[in-house]
């Protein structure tokens, strides 16, 4: 029974981990061109709560969750500081510049 509410607690944290579609279309951006040519909109930290899985699936959830967030703000664009996957209970953090480019890119 505790493996089947495991499974279902997963399955659940899974779903949120999941990428809308405006966060497909924020890019990823060279933060020289960035930091001359676009605005600046802040700082974003996204976290992925699956611990037990893989670095990199641990990494790609938390750059998702920052990307979601980047695209509420209105962001075009984003480069990441950090990911860090050495959290507590393995979860991992990912910390991104976010910016509003008006030219086409």
């Amino acid at each position: 029974m505790r493996f089947l509410a495991m499974l279902v607690l997963a399955t659940m944290l899974a779903g949120c981990a999941s990428t809308s579609g405006g966060s497909a279309k924020v890019r990823d951006g060279e933060p020289s061109r960035l930091n001359r040519e676009c605005k600046l909109l802040g700082t974003v930290t996204g976290r992925s709560l699956l611990g037990g899985m893989a670095d990199n699936a641990r990494s790609e959830a938390a750059m998702a969750d920052a990307r979601d967030k980047a695209a509420a703000m209105g962001a075009t664009d984003l480069y990441f500081l950090n990911v860090d996957t050495t959290g507590i209970l393995n979860t991992a953090q990912a910390t991104a510049r976010v910016f509003r480019c008006d030219a086409p890119q």
